[in-house]
């Protein structure tokens, strides 16, 4: 009988908390595949990818960067501290700049 408490379980890996299927198959199209990928790309990287692969078809939320966050301290995005989410408002706004330069 396998034990619940496993923290190996492959199952596991194959979905990231706060990431749903829209999401999980955007991060896959940039190379993310599971937590411990996103946690090794970091948020910084994986948010300039998201924005250079989907920013012209849609628009990359900072309540997806909040999920993301979630995703790699595994608990809900919702629990992010406010200073934390300030910092992810100002890391998309600068990203999303570095790419609008980067384009003209």
């Amino acid at each position: 009988m396998p034990n619940a408490m496993c923290t190996h379980n492959p199952e596991q890996r194959k979905t990231m908390r706060n990431i749903g299927p829209t999401s999980s198959r955007e991060l896959r199209e940039i190379g993310i595949e599971n937590r411990d990928q996103l946690i090794a790309t970091g948020i910084v990287e994986v948010t300039r990818r998201l924005l250079f692969r989907f920013g012209g078809e849609r628009k990359i939320s900072l309540n997806y960067l909040y999920a993301l966050e979630g995703a790699i301290h595994d608990r809900d995005w919702r629990d992010i501290t406010p200073a934390r989410k300030q910092e992810l408002r100002a890391l998309l706004d600068t990203l999303r700049e570095e790419l609008s330069n980067a384009q003209s």
